[in-house]
């Protein structure tokens, strides 16, 4: 039995995870709304060959994060996902975060319309399918209250070196709230970056109605 969300029929579901256990536990909740489970079984090999296999053998995509364990690929989950969303593939990246890999996934964050705790989908098997629906929402424009991104302010707070280079970039976001976010500098445009210090002011488009730090994403810097 298929779901439908808007024009876009959804049949089977990629499983992305680097343990054979964990693609074999994310079976049943697909199951479960009456989805066909399709483990990637790897190694993924490069990520276009991958994502032109997904794309070939399955209408949607549910993705761990970490993957690069016992040479299953050599690409992580978030860049998988954004390219997949960029291609109007829906795809829920599934996986426990912590602050280092917020920082790694802040540059994918834009293309990341889903980022779903494992436990929870365990419980709630319609959190999976919630999630290929906000996806399907924004390539149509459409945006949930905590991923529409509007252009606000941006100040810089402090650019600390660390072995002569400036790894992370601490900035406030005025119209989100008082907390500071640290920001890789891969976050910024290339032609940006150097003109960047402290009480630097600047302007991109955020999601302002996020709830959490780890749901902030930058795009269309000036």
């Amino acid at each position: 039995m298929a779901q439908r969300i808007d024009s876009l029929e959804i049949n089977n579901i990629a499983i992305i995870d680097d343990e054979p256990d964990v693609r074999s536990g994310w079976e049943e909740p697909v199951a479960d709304l009456a989805l066909k489970p399709v483990p990637q079984n790897g190694p993924l090999g490069e990520l276009p060959f991958c994502i032109e296999n997904i794309l070939k053998n399955a209408d949607a995509a549910l993705c761990d994060y970490h993957l690069k364990v016992k040479a299953y690929s050599v690409f992580n989950g978030a860049i998988l996902v954004a390219k997949l969303y960029e291609r109007h593939f829906p795809a829920v990246l599934c996986t426990n975060w912590n602050s280092a890999s917020v920082d790694e996934m802040r540059p994918f964050r834009r293309q990341i319309a889903s980022l779903v705790d494992p436990k929870t989908l365990t419980i709630d098997p319609s959190i999976l399918l919630h999630g290929l629906e906000s996806c399907v929402m924004e390539f149509n424009g459409n945006f949930r209250t905590v991923r529409r991104p509007w252009r606000t302010l941006i100040r810089i707070e402090d650019m600390p070196e660390q072995d002569g280079a400036v790894p992370f970039v601490y900035v406030a976001v005025p119209a989100w709230g008082s907390e500071i976010v640290r920001l890789p500098k891969t976050v910024f445009p290339a032609d940006i970056f150097p003109k960047l210090k402290p009480d630097f002011r600047l302007y991109a488009k955020v999601n302002l109605g996020a709830i959490g730090n780890e749901e902030l994403f930058f795009e269309d810097w000036e």
